[in-house]
């Protein structure tokens, strides 16, 4: 029995398909074990993300910070440049475990973040460094901190 070439390049096409899509929307464990690793920090809910020679920012999940270029008000980019470093030092000598939830929007890559088994939204959380956020609309930082832009 022949199989048609028409076929067999559907089929090849539908699972490569199927897979990109898997790969892009499917939450999992999976970026540390390929091989994925955080290169820097980049404010105190973004850091860079090392896949091999691939390069991307990623947002870190279940927590916001205030902005640090883009703040309103001095107390705001105060505020975020705290976030910053704790987010820094807390990454120094630690275990990170990273857990792919796609991406947002802006194509940004979603991870939630774990550092020696600690999950770092509720750290920065309690530290006052952040605020709970699962999307939507943002805090204003300068009025949460007494502050006009």
């Amino acid at each position: 029995m022949r199989v048609p070439p028409d076929l067999v390049l559907y089929v090849a096409l539908t699972l490569f398909g199927l897979r990109l899509a898997a790969d892009r929307l499917a939450p999992y464990e999976g970026l540390s074990e390929r091989g994925c690793r955080i290169g820097a920090v980049l404010d105190g809910d973004t850091v860079e993300l090392l896949c091999g020679a691939t390069r991307e920012s990623a947002r870190l999940q279940g927590f916001d910070t205030p902005e640090t270029r883009d703040a309103r008000c001095a107390a705001e980019r105060a505020l975020g440049k705290q976030a910053t470093a704790r987010l820094r030092a807390l990454m120094a000598g630690a275990q990170p475990g990273i857990t792919d939830l796609g991406h947002d929007k802006y194509r940004r890559r979603l991870i939630r973040l774990r550092l020696d088994g600690r999950d770092v939204a509720a750290q920065m959380i309690a530290e006052g460094l952040a605020v709970p956020y699962d999307g939507g609309a943002r805090i204003d930082w300068c009025a949460r901190l007494g502050e006009r832009p």
